[in-house]
C-alpha cells in the first residue's frame, strides 16, 4: 500500500491526482484490503458492515422511545430501500456516510433521554466524519439534530449553548483537519485535488461538491453532458422530481406516504407523548426528511441516482415513529383513518412505480394495489377481533413493501459496475436514466461508456505496461475509469489525465512535457472517444495533440499506444 496514495485518496498510486471526494471511506476499504488481500469481497466488506450496522442503529435509535414492533418495521424499511441494498455492495462512500449520520442521531436521542450533554459533542464529531466522507451531503441531518438537541435537552439553556459550541468544534476538527492539512501542503509535494480547478480541497468542498452542485445552472462540460435523447427538459427540479422515472426506484416507494405521515405527526404535536425521547425522535425524523426531500427535489441537475440514499434513514425513522403513534392510539377513529391515508398513498406510489417498469409481470401493480386496499378496508375501522387487525396489517405490509423488496432482491441478484449504478429494472420511459446508463454499459454511447465504466483493456496493452519498471507511471490516459482498469490489469500506476472525466486541469501541458522529459511516463494511451468530446482548449486535448505531433504511435490490439521515448520522437 502506498502511504501517500492512501492518505490523499489518490486515483493512481503514482499520486498525480486524487478522487473527487475526501478519502475516509477509501481508508476503510484500503485497510480491509490490507488485512484480507485484494479482492472484490475485501473491498466491499466494509460496505456490507456499514449497511448492516446502520440497519441496527435505526432499530436502536427508535427503541429508546417506541415499541419493538415499530422499531423493527423501520429497520426493515431501511434495509429494503433499494438504494441502500445497492450501495451496501458498491464501493461508494454513501454507506459510511449514512452510518455516521444515523449514529449521530442515536447519540442525540441518548443525550436527551439521559441528560448528558457530552453525547451531543460526540454527535458533532460524527457529523464531522460524515463531512469527511462526502462533504456537505454528510451534513443534511445537521439542522434536525441541532434543533432536537436545543429544544429537548433537559440541560439548562446556558449548558445547551456551551455544549453546542463544543459540538461545533468537534465537527470542525474531525471534518476539517484532513482538508486543512492537504491545502497547507505545497502543490508540488502532493497530488492535484481532483474535482477542483484551483487544486484546492476548499474549492472542491464549496464549489464542485457544494454550492455549485446544489444550485446548478452552469452548463455541464461536454464529456459529462447528457445526450439530448435522455434530456427532454431543461430541468426536472420540483416536488415530483423523485417520483419520475429517473429516481423513483431508488427510495421513493414510501416517500410521499412518509411525507404525509410527517404532516400528521406535526398536526398531532400537542397529543404526542411529552417525553424528551419521543419528541426528539419526531423532530429528527421529520426535520431530516423534509430537509433531504427539499434539497434533492430542487437542487441542480447534477443529481446522481444514488444521492437518494440520504432519504432512506429519515424515511425509516418517520415510519417507525408514525407506526408507534398508530399502535398506541389504534382505538381513535381519526388515527386509524390517518394511518389508512398514509398507507394508501404508499400503495398508490408503488402502483405507479411498478406500472412504469418493464421487468415485472403485468399483473403485479394491480394485484398489490387491490390487496392493499382490501387490507385497508379492514383496518380503517376497529375490527371485531384482534386477529382481523393482525392479518390485515400483515397483508398490507406485503402490499406496501412488495415493490422495494423485489427491487432490492434484484439489486443483490445481478452484477453492477460503473460510476453511477441504478436500482431495479429498465423503465418504460425510453428517456429515463436507466436507459442511458444501459446504453453506456453496452458501449452504445462510447464516450459515456469510457468515462462511466472504463474501456476494456487490450491484453497487448497490459502486457506492455507490465514490462515497464523505470517509469513512475507506466502510462497516461483519459479518463479515470479507464486508467483504473489498466492499473488493475497491469499492476502498474497509470495517470488519469484530467481526473475522473478528463476535464480537470491536471496535468497541464507544460507539466506533462516536463514529466515526459524526465522519463516519468512510459506510454501514452489514446482514447479517441473521449478526445472527440473534450473541449478543444482543455489540457487533455492539448496533451493529446502534442503527443500526436511529436511521437510515433502504434496499434496494440484495438488501442493506439505511443511510447514516450526519444527514439519514437518524430
Amino acid at each position: 500500500m502506498d502511504g501517500s496514495a492512501f492518505f490523499f485518496g489518490s486515483s493512481d498510486w503514482g499520486n498525480s491526482i486524487t478522487v473527487d471526494k475526501p478519502p475516509l471511506s477509501l481508508w476503510l476499504m484500503g485497510l480491509s484490503v490490507r488485512v484480507f488481500g485484494f479482492s472484490p469481497t475485501a473491498m466491499l466488506l466494509p460496505q456490507v458492515a456499514m449497511g448492516v450496522g446502520t440497519t441496527l442503529l435505526i432499530y436502536l435509535t427508535l427503541r429508546h422511545s417506541v415499541s419493538a414492533v415499530a422499531a423493527f418495521l423501520a429497520s426493515v424499511v431501511f434495509c429494503f430501500t433499494p438504494i441502500v441494498t445497492l450501495m451496501s455492495r458498491y464501493n461508494n462512500p454513501d454507506p459510511l456516510m449514512l452510518f455516521l449520520m444515523v449514529a449521530a442521531a442515536w447519540f442525540v436521542v441518548k443525550g436527551n433521554t439521559t441528560g448528558r450533554g457530552r453525547w451531543f459533542i460526540v454527535t458533532g464529531g460524527l457529523l464531522g466524519l460524515a463531512f469527511m466522507t462526502k462533504q456537505l451531503q454528510g451534513l443534511i441531518s445537521l439542522p434536525a439534530l441541532g434543533m432536537a438537541y436545543l429544544l429537548f435537552s433537559p440541560a439548562s439553556w446556558k449548558s445547551r449553548v456551551r455544549t453546542s459550541i463544543f459540538a461545533g468544534g468537534a465537527l470542525v476538527v474531525t471534518g476539517g483537519s484532513w482538508m486543512t492539512i492537504v491545502d497547507l501542503i505545497p502543490a508540488e509535494n502532493r497530488p492535484f485535488v481532483g474535482g477542483s480547478i484551483s487544486d484546492s480541497v476548499l474549492e472542491l468542498t464549496f464549489a464542485y461538491n457544494g454550492i455549485g452542485r446544489v444550485l446548478g445552472g452552469a452548463e455541464a462540460p461536454k464529456p459529462m453532458a447528457i445526450p439530448s435523447q435522455y434530456s427532454t427538459v431543461d430541468s426536472d427540479a420540483g416536488f415530483l422530481r423523485l417520483l419520475n422515472a429517473n429516481y423513483n426506484q431508488e427510495a421513493s416507494w414510501l416517500l410521499f406516504g412518509t411525507l404525509l405521515a410527517a404532516i400528521v405527526l406535526i398536526t398531532r404535536w400537542k397529543k404526542l407523548p411529552r417525553t424528551a425521547g419521543f419528541r426528539t425522535l419526531v423532530v429528527i425524523s421529520v426535520g431530516w426528511l423534509i430537509t433531504a426531500f427539499v434539497l434533492l427535489s430542487f437542487m441542480g441537475d447534477q443529481l446522481h441516482t444514488y444521492y437518494t440514499a440520504a432519504l432512506a434513514p429519515p424515511i425509516a425513522l418517520t415510519v417507525g415513529v408514525f407506526t408507534d403513534e398508530i399502535i398506541r392510539n389504534a382505538n381513535e377513529r381519526k388515527v386509524r383513518l390517518s394511518g389508512s391515508a398514509v398507507a394508501l398513498s404508499m400503495l398508490l406510489t408503488s402502483w405507479l412505480i411498478l406500472g412504469g417498469l418493464t421487468g415485472w409481470p403485468d399483473w403485479l401493480p394491480g394485484a398489490t394495489l387491490i390487496l392493499g386496499i382490501l387490507s385497508l378496508s379492514a383496518l380503517a375501522v376497529k375490527p371485531p377481533t384482534i386477529k382481523v387487525d393482525l392479518v390485515a396489517a400483515c397483508l398490507l405490509l406485503v402490499s406496501v413493501l412488495c415493490g422495494p423488496v423485489i427491487t432490492s432482491v434484484h439489486n443483490v441478484a445481478v452484477t453492477f459496475s460503473g460510476s453511477n449504478p441504478w436500482s431495479g429494472v429498465l423503465t418504460k420511459n425510453p428517456s429515463g436514466i436507466s436507459h442511458m446508463l444501459d446504453a453506456m454499459k453496452t458501449n452504445q454511447l462510447k464516450a459515456g461508456h469510457d468515462i462511466a465504466f472504463g474501456r476494456d483493456p487490450d491484453w497487448q496493452v497490459t502486457d506492455a505496461l507490465k514490462a515497464t519498471s523505470t517509469c513512475r507511471w507506466a502510462a497516461a490516459t483519459s479518463a479515470g475509469q479507464t486508467a483504473a482498469r489498466l492499473q488493475l490489469e497491469s499492476n502498474r500506476p497509470v495517470m488519469p489525465i484530467g481526473g475522473f472525466a478528463g476535464i480537470d486541469p491536471s496535468p497541464t501541458l507544460e507539466e506533462f512535457k516536463a514529466k515526459v522529459s524526465r522519463g516519468e511516463i512510459c506510454y501514452f494511451i489514446q482514447q479517441e472517444a473521449i478526445v472527440a468530446v473534450q473541449e478543444p482548449n482543455s489540457e487533455g486535448a492539448a496533451i493529446s495533440k502534442w503527443v500526436q505531433a511529436n511521437f510515433s504511435s502504434e496499434r496494440l490490439g484495438g488501442t493506439t499506444v505511443v511510447a514516450l521515448r526519444q527514439d519514437r520522437q518524430k
